[in-house]
């Protein structure tokens, strides 16, 4: 499932950012999803739908490292995304 996915990215692979997490962390997660874990993702999208998806995922960075919302980026740099919440510690 695609939680364990976005675990596995915060958890592993962007565990640096934890304690001093750059604003754009949702963008670093769907960029690292774009990557190296489109399967996982496109199955949860086939079955959820992308915007359930994708509001999951930032929700979930947000609760998992116990982020602040920071307001919204419209210009991300992944394609999965058209606009995400930024996140602080």
């Amino acid at each position: 499932m695609i939680r364990g996915t976005v675990i596995y990215i915060l958890d592993t692979t962007l565990s640096h950012l934890r304690h001093k997490c750059p604003p754009n962390i949702t963008d670093l997660v769907f960029l690292e999803i774009e990557r190296r874990h489109m399967s996982e993702y496109e199955s949860a999208v086939n079955h959820k739908g992308t915007d359930t998806i994708n509001k999951f995922i930032d929700k979930f960075i947000r609760e998992h490292w116990n982020l602040k919302n920071l307001g919204r980026n419209n210009s991300p740099s992944s394609r999965l995304i058209t606009s995400y919440e930024l996140h602080s510690n």
